[in-house]
């Protein structure tokens, strides 16, 4: 059977099958084997907590449940895991041991680690971070590696290989030559406890959980599923967006809820910034159970990533250097989808988010540890010191992944200069400088609008799952309308939407998706690659609504806009966009060159108008890089605007003297106004008037003597007039008002 028919009858089964949830009270929970060679046949819902591909799924199932799995092949491994967990449960250390531990290593050892906390929980405990190298701290340009544990809380033996990893890496510095020579040439950074509330709850307190302890008062209902919760793929392919697909939820009782957004959990935030802030070229997230190695992408059969090729024979090498716990072999190497697809966890967004919206080369891993569920402290010995192995091969790879040049980021237009009339320069900036950029390549784009949108014509956008319709409308004839039959399905714009002052987006829906289950989305992403969600809809809209947004904050850059619709169950699900503005469009799209190898280009001769500009960089490695935000230049050979003023030359000490000033642009431009009334106050710039409108003001002078009223016009371009001035005689008393000859 292929990938993609089993993908769509592993869909058909989530649409047709209830959520089905694990009471963690109920200590009747059976561990259950079920022998198949897909997951076509394990009923959606159950929780699946360790898989052998093509073999078998083990499944945590409560005993009220047990008949749903009638007619299938299987075995009881438990028929009580929370009895099972106390037996074992003190191999395993509790929350604060773990702490506690981290503290001693990092007092113990202070000239080759440094212990901080990178962030705090839901109920507030620290998500503790170790560093070991032979210079904590500092940045030397040296490879760094990421080791994290425990995303999900009942998976207690990756805390213990993290803990196992720190120990290791500490008490043999200066004893294991391999060891040494690591920490001395590597950033090593360790995360034991992603999800300490859940572990917490898990171990330390004996319940059955996977999820972290937000309470969702709203639902009565605890935890996100962090490993679902990151913001996906981030290459623009709307399937690996937070949310879109695969084992997740956005139901807030089930094991893989994902949310109500992207990097909502403070884990995951915690998680997010340490990235942002620390240059990491590879990591390995420690998960149970199945004794797999994998790595992206995990929310499709069939896509790669552009280091496929790289990372799969790494992934390779570090699986074959970690032997099983029955020593019949060693760990299974795949791509995680062959696992199961899923949208949301590290791997895919720490290599898509660092290829493609920082520019940097990061290979993330997932290793399910161990064969079985809790292993006792014993067998324990045997996973710790295998998967120490495991992880010296990626830390060993480390120097030569961070050598991979990475795409080109999309360069930044930073500057317009005007060298003669009709010519200027556009200067721009490398987003990821050492990449070694060959050329660029600027275009020009012509015949912008910003459209209203009532889907009459429907050639502005790309569809997947989005067709127009006829059968509901807010206004015309047509609306756009998710298909039914998708799972998933998006509309993104073909152009972006020059945002070059205050604008919002808006448009009317129509919607009446399953609540809390099916949901639609409205996106905005500055590169096509990496969405940022504006708003969310479930429920019923009860007709059409009109929605409005302000996109201020993304003033001076352009915008890709998508409606993204994803359907975790069957039922409602309908909705229909209609009358969107603006939607943008450019009637051509020209290459001025494609052979750039400055950072700058001079164009000549342009008349009067508005000009839309783009470049992308290209090096030999990954071919073309995304293209920058539009820059727009306004060009105008422009004529200064001019004033006169008007009122009164001589004036009484106290008097409220009224002046008008009579502003005139030819070009017929917005003015500007700027007074000083020569007494040391001013009016600040004012306005914008129109062209030849008379502006009136007042002042009063408190003291004798002559002043020069001075004022100034600027047009809305900036191009401002001479000074205009009008010297002002003021008295105490009204002698001078008797010559006449002085008033004009």
């Amino acid at each position: 059977m292929s990938k993609r028919i089993l993908f769509a009858i592993l869909c058909i089964i989530i649409l047709a099958t209830p959520i089905l949830t694990v009471d963690a009270s109920d200590n009747s929970l059976y561990l259950i084997r079920i022998y198949t060679s897909s997951l076509d046949d394990i009923p959606i819902g159950f929780d699946i907590v360790g898989y052998k591909p093509n073999s078998w799924v083990d499944i945590i199932i409560p005993s009220y449940n047990l008949n749903l799995i009638d007619g299938l092949n299987y075995s009881i491994i438990l028929d009580d895991v929370v009895a099972y967990d106390n037996s074992i449960r003190d191999g395993y250390h509790s929350f604060d041991e773990m702490e506690l531990e981290l503290k001693e290593i990092a007092s113990s050892y202070p000239n080759i680690t440094m212990l901080t906390s990178i962030g705090r929980s839901w109920e507030g405990r620290d998500i503790w971070c170790l560093e070991v190298s032979d210079n904590p701290g500092v940045d030397e340009d040296e490879s760094g590696i990421l080791f994290m544990g425990l995303h999900h809380a009942r998976e207690w033996p990756s805390m213990e290989v993290c803990l196992y990893l720190v120990e290791e890496f500490t008490s043999q510095y200066g004893l294991n030559s391999t060891i040494t020579n690591l920490v001395d040439n590597r950033r090593i950074w360790i995360i034991p406890c992603v999800n300490p509330d859940g572990y917490v709850f898990s171990h330390d307190q004996g319940h059955d959980w996977r999820k972290n302890r937000r309470f969702f008062s709203e639902y009565n209902a605890y935890g996100v599923d962090i490993n679902r919760n990151y913001a996906g793929s981030c290459n623009g392919i709307a399937v690996g967006m937070w949310g879109s697909g695969g084992v997740i939820s956005h139901n807030p009782y089930s094991e893989t809820y994902c949310g109500p957004s992207p990097f909502s959990e403070f884990e995951t935030q915690a998680i997010k910034n340490f990235v942002l802030t620390h240059c990491i070229c590879a990591s390995i997230s420690y998960h149970t159970y199945s004794e797999l190695v994998l790595w992206p992408w995990g929310y499709s059969y069939t896509d790669k990533t552009p280091d496929d090729v790289l990372l799969k024979k790494i992934g390779e090498d570090i699986a074959y250097n970690i032997t099983r716990q029955d020593g019949s072999g060693f760990y299974t190497p795949t791509q995680s989808s062959k696992l199961y697809t899923t949208t949301g966890d590290s791997d895919d967004w720490l290599y898509g988010y660092s290829f493609y919206v920082l520019g940097r080369i990061c290979f993330p891993y997932t290793i399910e540890l161990c064969s079985s569920f809790h292993p006792s402290y014993r067998a324990l010995q045997q996973v710790f010191k295998e998967n120490l192995d495991g992880a010296i091969v990626l830390l060993r790879k480390a120097e030569e992944i961070q050598s991979i040049t990475p795409m080109v980021r999309p360069p930044t237009i930073t500057n317009v200069t005007y060298i003669s009339p009709g010519s200027y320069i556009l200067s721009w900036k490398l987003g990821n400088p050492g990449v070694d950029v060959k050329y660029f390549q600027l275009e020009e784009l012509e015949g912008y609008s910003g459209l209203y949108d009532n889907a009459d014509a429907g050639n502005l956008w790309f569809f997947d799952g989005f067709d127009r319709c006829s059968s509901k409308y807010h206004s015309r004839d047509y609306s756009y309308h998710f298909s039914s039959s998708n799972v998933y399905g998006y509309m993104s714009s073909i152009y972006p939407l020059p945002v070059n002052g205050s604008m919002n987006l808006s448009f009317w829906c129509l919607y009446n998706l399953e609540k809390d289950r099916n949901y639609g989305f409205v996106e905005v992403s500055r590169d096509g690659r990496n969405y940022e969600i504006l708003d969310s809809f479930t429920g019923s809209s009860n007709g059409w609504i009109y929605k409005n947004y302000s996109l201020d904050s993304y003033r001076g850059s352009s915008l890709y806009i998508r409606f993204r619709v994803i359907k975790s169950v069957s039922g409602n699900n309908d909705f229909f966009i209609d009358d969107i503005y603006p939607v943008p469009f450019f009637s051509s799209i020209n290459v001025i060159s494609s052979n750039i190898t400055d950072y700058s280009y001079k164009l000549y001769n342009k008349s009067n108008g508005v000009y839309y500009y783009r470049v992308r960089g290209y090096n030999d490695e990954r071919g073309w890089g995304d293209y920058s935000c539009i820059k727009s230049v306004r060009y105008r050979i422009d004529n200064p605007p001019y004033l006169k003023i008007h009122g009164p030359r001589i004036g009484l000490v106290g008097d409220n003297i009224s002046y008008t000033f009579n502003v005139v642009d030819i070009d017929n431009d917005n003015i500007f106004l700027y007074i000083d009334w020569g007494d040391g106050s001013n009016s600040v710039w004012i306005g914008p008037y129109s062209s030849n409108e008379d502006i009136r003001y007042s002042h009063i002078w408190n003291k004798s003597g002559l002043y020069i009223l001075k004022a100034i016009v600027k047009d809305e371009y900036g191009l401002e007039s001479n000074w205009y001035r009008y010297p002002v005689f003021i008295s105490k008393i009204g002698f001078f008002m008797l010559q006449p000859n002085l008033k004009k």
